[in-house]
């Protein structure tokens, strides 16, 4: 999948984040050469996917 620096803007802009304009292209080639991945991660092994769990992203701390 490959985005253009208005598609990336726009996204970013959708959640409140700015990205410098000289940091554009670089955010976008990055960011298309990930979902390209996932897109075939997904193709390759997706019905997988479902059989397993999420880990969270975040986990509580115990209190010392």
């Amino acid at each position: 999948m490959e985005l253009t620096t208005d598609q990336v803007r726009g996204m970013a802009r959708a959640i409140g984040l700015e990205i410098p304009d000289a940091d554009l292209t670089s955010v976008a080639i990055r960011l298309s050469g990930l979902l390209t991945v996932m897109e075939e991660i997904e193709r390759d092994i997706g019905d997988r996917m479902d059989e397993v769990d999420p880990v969270p992203p975040v986990y509580p701390r115990e209190e010392f």
